[in-house]
């Protein structure tokens, strides 16, 4: 009888931890790094910039999350209904089109242009036209599906915010007073 007891606590438990939800990402890092200063360190800035200049990126945001999808019962990257991430333009010098990449693995805060890791070009958001100072929405489902697939288990990833069209726009960090960004996704039952 106790087998029994222990069968169905073990089938209860699994089936809770598959339940769809709603997660909060836990930041790690956030930073930028700036082709202008390739050995500038930018991990204790307010603002985090994203710029480009004919059709080339100059600034990057990287925001390194911690990764506990695994101890969350998300192990299939069709676990993930949707996600989002979810940033504060503070300045916007040059309005434009911002895109989100997917990065395996962490970023630190020493991190500089001239050591910034490579990003998943083929695991990217659509872009977000971001034209004035105010809240700003990236689908970013693709990014956290290819989180799941990477490395369920624990390893950290990243997202990476690139600016196109000559944009220049900086959003508000984690240790500024505004609202720092917000990842969020959701699991399907």
């Amino acid at each position: 009888m106790r087998y029994l007891y222990a069968v169905f606590g073990i089938f209860l438990l699994l089936a809770v931890s598959a339940a769809a939800g709603s997660f909060t990402a836990e930041m790690d890092v956030d930073t930028y790094v700036d082709a202008d200063n390739a050995s500038q360190s930018y991990s204790d800035s307010d603002l985090l910039w994203a710029a480009s200049q004919g059709g080339e990126p100059t600034k990057e945001i990287y925001l390194s999350f911690i990764n506990i999808l695994g101890s969350q019962g998300i192990f299939d990257p069709e676990q993930i209904d949707s996600a989002t991430l979810t940033v504060e333009a503070s300045q916007v010098d040059r309005p434009g089109k911002v895109i989100a990449y997917f990065l395996h693995g962490a970023t630190f805060d020493t991190a500089t242009w001239s050591d910034k890791g490579d990003y998943d070009e083929g695991a990217s958001s659509d872009a977000v036209e971001i034209n004035k100072a105010g809240s700003y929405t990236f689908d970013v489902s693709k990014i956290i599906k290819k989180a799941v697939e990477t490395c369920t288990e624990g390893c950290p990833y990243s997202i990476v915010l690139v600016a196109e069209d000559d944009a220049t726009v900086a959003i508000s960090s984690g240790d500024s007073e505004a609202v720092g960004p917000k990842l969020v996704y959701v699991t399907a039952e």
